[in-house]
Order: structure tokens, then sequence, then C-alpha cells
């Protein structure tokens, strides 16, 4: 139902510190044991066994907590196939959300593409290397200012058809944060999601490319509606700009 590149700890967390000493194993030595290994976890369906190959060097206890059911959400899922990848354009290696500065506790080397049984349906994972261990990426937060507004968390998700074939589409979203526009490209197929956190939704929209299927276009702000369009089956674009 989604595409999503999840920081963790940021996006969805997961939690435990310490699980790898506390195993009484050795981190994975490079990017193909750490890729076995994170296999192995997602087919047991074990959270703890993922968890255990995360570094959590400077995560937050509160952080952890907070997105702990993400990880319980990504094993629930049936597996299609892991493979190592570099990592996407314009990927973000900091996050800014309420006066803290987010970025990840390893030096980031790439992605794990988790591809589910479910079509339309991945999860990309950034993993990283420290002291000659690979580990999937943690995220630490360092205060810098006192927000003059709190940012609110935002969701755009793009729903299509994904069988027989999953529907293709192109498109982008602006939003507010702290008042300057960012752009965020949601081109896929069949189904996408983006989460993170701003003012509020500028202007978005999405075209079909390809020749059957439909899509529609939701994005809500702050847990609350803001679009739902109807299911569009032709190449118009669905267009949403924010009436303020």
């Amino acid at each position: 139902m989604r595409t999503n590149l999840v920081m963790i700890g940021l996006a969805f967390c997961i939690g435990g510190s310490g699980l790898q000493a506390a195993q009484g194993k050795e981190p994975p030595a490079s990017a193909n044991q750490l890729l076995s290994a994170v296999d192995a976890a997602f087919k047991a369906k074990d959270k703890d066994a993922l968890a255990a190959l995360v570094s959590w060097q400077g995560v937050s206890d509160e952080m952890r907590s907070m997105h702990a059911e993400g990880l319980a959400a990504m094993v629930k899922q049936e597996v299609k196939t892991v493979k190592l990848a570099p990592l996407p354009d314009r990927f973000k290696m900091e996050y800014e959300l309420n006066g803290v500065r987010y970025h990840p506790n390893v030096a980031v080397v790439g992605i794990i593409e988790v591809q589910y049984a479910q079509a339309g349906n991945s999860d990309q994972i950034p993993y990283g290397k420290k002291d000659n261990a690979f580990y999937l990426t943690g995220t630490v937060g360092e205060k810098f200012a006192t927000p003059a507004t709190k940012e609110k968390p935002i969701n755009i998700m793009v729903m299509g058809v994904t069988a027989p074939e999953p529907v293709v589409f192109e498109g982008y979203c602006v939003y507010l944060k702290g008042g300057k526009e960012v752009r965020e490209d949601i081109s896929g197929k069949g189904n996408r999601s983006k989460a993170f956190w701003g003012d509020h939704v500028k202007h978005c929209e999405v075209r079909k490319t390809s020749g059957t299927g439909w899509i529609s276009l939701v994005i809500s702000e702050d847990g609350k509606s803001a679009f739902n369009s109807p299911q569009v089956a032709t190449d118009k674009p669905i267009v949403y700009d924010a009436k303020l």
C-alpha cells in the first residue's frame, strides 16, 4: 500500500538499545551480511532480530518508544524480496522539526529495498557503516533553535490499482516548512505514500501515465483530512491547492 523511505528513529523508529551486545552477537562485517540478517528477520517475522541490526547509539528512549509500532507493522507483512540499492536521488541526511535537527548516527552508504508480496508495497531502509561494522541507521537529534510554530505531521498518499498490473503515475507536492517551500516527488506505481513534518501543503498534483487503471490522491495534516480526490482513470491531473 505504500513505498516508504524509512529513516529508522525518525519515521519508523524501532526499539531497544544495545541489543547486539545483549544477544552476544557481532554486528555484520559487510553490507551483504547485513542484508542476509535483514532477510532472515523478515522471513521469521522477528522484530527483535531486526531491531538488533539497528545502531541505537544516541537514540533517545522517547523516540524509540514513539515509533516502536513501525517495526511490528513491517515484519507482519509477507516479504517477496530484499536487496541492496544505492541511495535515492535527493536523499535527505538531515531533518529539522520543532527546533531539533535529526541526522543518522552512522555514515549512510545505501538502502535496503524491501518488496512485500502485495504489489506496489515496499520499504526502503537506509544502512551505513561505523567502526568496520554495518547497521541499519538510527537517528539522533540536536536542539538548535526555539521554534516559532509547532510543525505538524503531513501525509501524502497516491492510491491506485495494483493488479493485474500496478498503475503508473507521476507527480509532486509542495509544502511549507518554517515558512519555506519544500518540494517532494510522489511518482511511482500501484500505491505510494510520503510522511513528513511541516506547516501545511501548499500545492500537489499527480497524473496517471499508464494506459489502464485509476488513481486517487489523499492528503492529511495533523491527523485530519485535507483532501480526498475521487478515482481518476484518465491522464487528467489531480490537483490540490490549499485554500488559505
